[in-house]
């Protein structure tokens, strides 16, 4: 994938070359500070994955307990409806 984007920066570079009468030079720097650019948005970006996974997952235990919680409370009004219908 580097090396199809570098390859068409050059494309790139010569087509700005004809239209605009200027050069556009595609330098082993450039091509190694892009590297690092996409190094650092990557790290960024599976910072952020990881952040939305955490979160999902910290609902979906908080849905699964609070379901849990519901049934239980839901077992103690069944076994109170007696009692309850004694006290009216």
């Amino acid at each position: 994938m580097f090396e199809y984007i570098h390859s068409s920066c050059k494309i790139w570079s010569s087509k700005l070359k004809e239209e605009l009468n200027r050069y556009f030079y595609v330098t082993p720097t450039s091509y190694i500070e892009f590297i690092t650019s996409f190094k650092q948005l990557l790290g960024e970006k599976r910072k952020q994955n990881k952040q939305l996974i955490f979160k999902y997952e910290n609902g979906y235990s908080s849905i699964i307990s609070t379901e849990k919680t519901v049934e239980s409370m839901k077992k103690t009004l069944e076994e109170m409806k007696p009692k309850l219908k004694k006290a009216t």
